[in-house]
């Protein structure tokens, strides 16, 4: 048995949370990952890509 880091209650060997505050026992919360900025760079990539695409259609059709 061990203590809860935030109130002090007695905390179970495999209890993950605590039963009388709610605060996380023994595990530290995992934060979320900073995806923006990838997801920005992925959506200009694609944006710039169906950019040379409608280009290469325009030019062929264009051609034809």
């Amino acid at each position: 048995m061990s203590a809860c880091p935030a109130c002090g209650a007695a905390i179970g060997a495999r209890q993950r949370w605590c039963l009388d505050c709610g605060a996380a026992a023994l595990r530290r919360i995992a934060t979320a990952r900073r995806w923006a900025s990838a997801a920005l760079l992925a959506g200009l990539l694609a944006a710039l890509a169906l950019a040379g695409i409608g280009y290469a259609v325009a030019t062929l059709a264009a051609s034809a």
